[in-house]
């Protein structure tokens, strides 16, 4: 497998799941990367169940965003273990790190004292809120930036509470952009010898995430309506429940929709407006009706058919152990199996989706276990 980042060593103070995914991104690219953990651990390693063995044992949290990884157990308030710490340092490429401003300044890992000591010492922070901004001091959850960015107002059903996505999306959009961000800096420092910090606010990595949505209120000023599974560009495009299930559907173009209404036996000399994109957009709610009420006449696996015999965008609403388990091998290869030399398990985890020359980035060693100190 190609390692491209075989090279570096990555440092990670970073906890809980946007640094720490951001450096198991670097793992499997290749790099060397030391994790350092207080005396209690990372606090993901509780986070649970379900946990490996039941109700002990490795948490399925911790397992996601860890692999690839060697950890050291550190109390960095204690002057040995700094010292341990700065001998690391010295050894390392990035130190990548998600405390808060003021920990990072009482234990001296603020990029200005950094880079003073370990010049050529690439730095990367995780923060709730960038640092040139006066809520900079306060922590990042994701849950609390999914409220605060305004993901959860558009996420719901319309006449429904606002909803956070089903995952830590926030964590996750910030730790690509850091780990993209970390690439850079190497690249940079390669080409011009010079270290530089990076730093990944978490609110703004999910502002960026609102894509169509935020540039949509920029130019408008208008407040983004919920739409439930609708999108508010594309009309139709989102679920119907059939007679027997329901099925998620993308019509991305009028011709598309031109030959699935002819099918529904919708009449369209009688709506002419909904031959256009623009005009189904309009006029929203009358045809998701119309739609409603003749996608619960069939069957979803006959809607299914159809869609795929005219190139039609759709698929059935699956649960996750549906897409893992059974759909493995036919809609993903992502699952791989690694072994763990400690207890001769093997550790199943979802690898990273790059291919290198046809093959999936993934490091080979498991989530380092927890060795009490």
């Amino acid at each position: 497998m190609l390692r491209p980042l075989i090279h570096y060593k990555v440092l990670d103070l970073s906890r809980i799941l946007a640094g720490p995914f951001a450096t198991q991104l670097l793992a499997d690219l290749g790099a060397e990367v030391i994790k350092i953990e207080p005396s209690t651990g990372d606090p993901t390693r509780g986070w649970g169940p379900p946990f490996e063995y039941g109700d002990q044992g490795e948490s399925a949290y911790f397992r996601c965003t860890n692999r690839g990884k060697r950890s050291q157990i550190m109390d960095l308030t204690d002057l040995d273990h700094r010292e341990r710490l700065r001998d690391l340092i010295k050894q390392s490429d990035v130190l990548i790190e998600n405390f808060l401003p003021d920990s990072a300044e009482k234990l001296g890992l603020t990029w200005e004292r950094l880079h003073a000591k370990y010049p050529k010492l690439i730095v990367a922070s995780v923060r709730g809120f960038a640092s040139d901004v006066p809520a900079c001091r306060r922590a990042g959850y994701d849950f609390i930036v999914q409220a605060e960015s305004g993901w959860m107002s558009i996420t719901g059903e319309p006449e429904g509470r606002p909803m956070k996505v089903g995952v830590a999306l926030a964590d996750v959009l910030a730790a690509l952009y850091t780990a993209n961000g970390i690439q850079a800096a190497l690249l940079h420092r390669e080409r011009t010898g010079e270290a530089i910090h990076v730093e990944v606010p978490l609110m703004e990595a999910a502002l960026s995430g609102l894509i169509n949505v935020g540039a949509g209120t920029l130019m408008t000023g208008l407040t983004p309506e919920r739409l439930g599974n609708g999108h508010p560009n594309i009309v139709p495009y989102q679920t119907f429940a059939c007679c027997d299930a329901e099925v998620a559907l993308g019509v991305g173009s009028d011709r598309q929709f031109e030959v699935l209404a002819l099918w529904l036996g919708l009449d369209l000399d009688a709506e002419p407006q909904w031959r256009t994109n623009r005009g189904r957009v309009q006029d929203r709610q009358r045809l998701i009706e119309c739609l409603d009420q003749h996608f619960a006449q069939h069957r979803a696996q006959d809607v299914l058919k159809f869609c795929e015999a005219h190139a039609i965008p759709a698929s059935q609403v699956r649960t996750v152990d549906d897409v893992l388990f059974r759909q493995a091998g036919i809609l993903h290869h992502l699952i791989k199996t690694l072994f763990d030399e400690e207890t001769g398990d093997m550790v199943p985890v979802l690898s990273s989706p790059i291919l290198l020359n046809d093959e999936r980035a993934c490091a080979k060693l498991p989530p380092p276990r927890w060795k009490l100190p």
